[in-house]
């Protein structure tokens, strides 16, 4: 009986030179990158259209402006300038853009960086039509998603043959991550691209060095590097690479490689001056220059990175933003908070990136990867593995930095990795497609039917997308946060939610930096809102809706009292979701998390939060509410107590609020602030003598306090002792001149004198 062998992928050998296309496959080709093009413009455009500003946008946009017309790189050091001036360009030809040329004059100042959120929002969101500029900048966006599609196909399609590469373009097309970030003004995506393309003319020049591949080589790499500072880490992998192939494949001499090297630095060193404007100053001919290297900041995060950056610097060897950029940058996202399913942390977990990929990686493509480990070990597929390679080292090495890094506050931060883990599913299908059974057909289409499903429930809420392993996109908000859930991208369609449902106001706890009032969102702002709505937080109007960031709900940038403000609504049923970002609930009452099993660190929260809720917001019975529940686990604690009293005095009961002081001041004899807040809830209560012994005992323990003397004062002017009231309300003053109640005493008594 003949045996049947098993199918193999082609044996693609090391130095195989790069063919042009048969004529059989062009029309094919034209017609599956013209179908890809069409379908992906198409996703993108209208899923972008549907989205406010994300939380980075309107800084890469204004940044990127500003450095195309006005050669001015300060705005954001943070990264190199040329995905937003790309981004940026079509405002160029827009004759009516505004900015606030008066801001830019203090770019240079060291209070700069805390003011240039504020003028980017302002860029976007006040001085010009938002939707407007993030509509033009965002398709230029997309024009990168284009060019990775391409690039994605040419390997696959060189290394493997059509079907496979046009398996890798549909994958491409169908994952949610890569999709999302192709239609944000962010240097991600960009980054994502250069790496790629860097990568992927590297494998051709090792291959066979040619000049076309030295040239896209060369140019990919210096797009990276312009691109976002993680780009850098492209610069050892390619001269190992190139190494490798002098040494151990052999398929360059070391002349080539010392020519191809020496390109690569020339263009490299170049393009980093060239989107500088080549000057070395921030601002072209000026003397202002930054300075990070030297703060506090960088000595104590990145000292070793300040020394090197210092010193090429100091010898203008590179533009002065791009150095100072990077050590800038580096130095202040180790301070970033990240979370996690739960847990909080300052300094991150090595392990957050693979179960990011994990939670949001379509469980089909997961799938496959899976399937094609099983093929690799079962079947010993011959894949020409100095091919291999490439696909496998550059995004190990670059998730391995990325784990090492402690920044974990967004798996768009290991998106370059998707492009290569495409390539490697694309192989696994060949391989399913290509099997003599058809169980591993079965099994594709199913996969495949599944994705699509997924990708089609989603839709267009591409960043906030979860596999179904963890429940999809509904449930991700208990695992991730920022961008991987929130970054503040749903405001247009909580407005449509809203006019839907005829509501014309809201509660809104709301992470980003859109302004709700562009799109016409009438909102209280809740703790945890933008920075430039803190000035406008209050309680709210209850009953009502009460909209609330998958962000803020996580509290991974709350501090723990507010966490616990909204710790209640994580098991609560919305009305609505908006995108997945964010969750509606009609609110009567402010719920309450369950009091059972505090952590030492819950009890605390609870007691700062009363404390903000009485002083902060005049919120009186949900300050009451939670200083029961801390007094419940510490009921000795008498400065609780008292601020207890002080609450339900300021609902109107007096009576209980002297009757939780008296328990006060029984916990802590030596308490004087205690004693004074009893003395003052008995003159209310008219219990004048009773009063006044206690503002004597608080006198006698805490002699320098002025409302003390003040309280003995009033009850003395009520037992017609006005006197030895003068005495002490003169001596409050003495204490404190600026004691405000002491001297509208003394002008009353002044009055009731002279009447």
């Amino acid at each position: 009986m003949k045996r049947r062998r098993r199918a193999r992928a082609p044996d693609v050998p090391s130095q195989a030179p790069q063919r042009a296309a048969p004529r059989r496959d062009r029309l094919r080709i034209a017609i599956a990158l013209l179908a890809f093009v069409t379908v992906f413009v198409t996703l993108a455009v209208v899923a972008h259209s549907q989205k406010s500003g994300t939380w980075d946008e309107p800084m890469h946009l204004a940044s990127g402006y500003v450095a195309l017309t006005d050669g001015n790189y300060f705005v954001d050091p943070t990264h190199p300038p040329f995905a937003r001036m790309w981004a940026a360009l079509p405002l160029v030809a827009m004759s009516d853009i505004s900015v606030d040329r008066a801001a830019l004059k203090r770019t240079s100042s060291p209070e700069w960086p805390h003011e240039s959120y504020e003028f980017a929002r302002r860029f976007v969101y006040v001085d010009n039509d938002a939707d407007r500029l993030l509509f033009a900048a965002r398709n230029m966006v997309v024009s990168w998603g284009v060019v990775l599609g391409v690039l994605l196909f040419a390997w696959t399609y060189e290394w493997l043959g059509f079907w496979p590469a046009a398996a890798a373009l549909l994958f491409y097309t169908l994952e949610p991550n890569l999709g999302a970030h192709a239609s944000l003004v962010t240097t991600d995506f960009g980054v994502t691209c250069a790496l790629f393309g860097a990568v992927y003319f590297l494998w051709r020049v090792c291959r066979r060095a040619t000049a076309l591949s030295v040239a896209g080589l060369s140019l990919f790499a210096a797009a990276a590097i312009v691109t976002k500072f993680s780009g850098l880490i492209l610069l050892p992998v390619i001269l190992l690479v190139l190494a490798l192939a002098v040494f151990r494949l052999r398929t360059l001499s070391m002349r080539q490689a010392a020519a191809i090297a020496a390109i690569m630095a020339l263009t490299l060193y170049t393009s980093v001056w060239a989107i500088y404007g080549f000057h070395y100053a921030p601002a072209g001919a000026t003397d202002q220059v930054l300075r990070f290297t030297g703060s506090a900041l960088a000595q104590q995060n990145t000292p070793w990175l300040a020394t090197v950056v210092g010193w090429v610097d100091g010898r203008h060897l590179l533009p002065n933003a791009y150095t100072q950029g990077l050590v800038y940058s580096q130095a202040t996202v180790r301070q970033l908070p990240a979370y996690l399913a739960g847990d909080y942390s300052m300094n991150g977990w090595w392990y957050y990136f693979p179960v990011a990929f994990l939670l949001k990686t379509p469980a089909a493509l997961l799938l496959l990867l899976a399937a094609g480990l099983v093929l690799l070990v079962r079947q010993r597929i011959r894949l020409d593995t100095p091919s291999l390679w490439f696909v496998v080292v550059p995004p190990a090495v670059y998730l391995t930095a990325a784990m090492t890094s402690g920044i974990n506050i967004g798996l768009r931060h290991i998106l370059p990795i998707y492009p290569f883990v495409l390539i490697a599913a694309a192989a696994t299908a060949t391989q399913l497609l290509s099997s003599t059974h058809r169980a591993p057909r079965i099994a594709f289409a199913t996969l495949m039917a599944v994705w699509v499903a997924s990708i089609t429930i989603a839709y267009p809420h591409r960043l906030s997308f979860f596999n179904w392993f963890v429940g999809g996109p509904a449930n991700g908000f208990r695992f991730l946060s920022d961008s991987n859930v929130d970054w503040g991208q749903d405001l247009k369609l909580l407005k449509r939610w809203m006019g839907d449902n005829a509501v014309t106001h809201i509660n809104l706890a709301y992470f980003g930096t859109a302004d709700p009032a562009y799109y016409g969102i009438d909102c209280t702002h809740l703790p945890g809102a933008p920075t430039f709505a803190v000035a406008y937080i209050t309680r709210p109007r209850l009953p009502g809706y009460v909209a609330i960031s998958a962000t803020v709900a996580s509290g991974v940038y709350l501090d723990p009292p507010w966490r616990l403000f909204y710790r209640a609504f994580a098991d609560r049923t919305p009305v609505a979701r908006i995108g997945n970002s964010i969750r509606v609930y009609w609110v009567d009452q402010w719920p309450q998390a369950s009091a059972v099993g505090q952590s030492p660190q819950d009890i605390d929260a609870h007691g700062a939060l009363a404390d903000a809720l009485l002083f902060g917001q005049q919120w009186i019975d949900l300050a009451i509410t939670h200083y029961r529940t801390y007094l419940h686990y510490r009921p000795a604690d008498a400065q609780m107590m008292t601020k207890l009293g002080v609450a339900i005095a300021a609902q109107g009961n007096v009576t209980d609020a002297i009757a939780v002081l008296r328990q006060a001041v029984a916990l802590a004899p030596d308490n004087g602030w205690s004693e004074r807040v009893l003395a003052e809830m008995l003159v209310t209560a008219g219990y004048l003598e009773d009063a006044a012994q206690h503002a004597e005992r608080a006198i006698e323990l805490a002699p320098s306090d002025p409302a003390a003397q003040d309280v003995l004062g009033v009850t003395l002017v009520l037992r017609r002792r006005p006197v030895e009231a003068r005495r002490r309300f003169e001596r409050a003053l003495q204490l404190d001149s600026g004691y405000v109640r002491a001297r509208e005493h003394i002008e009353r008594l002044n009055a009731s004198l002279y009447r």
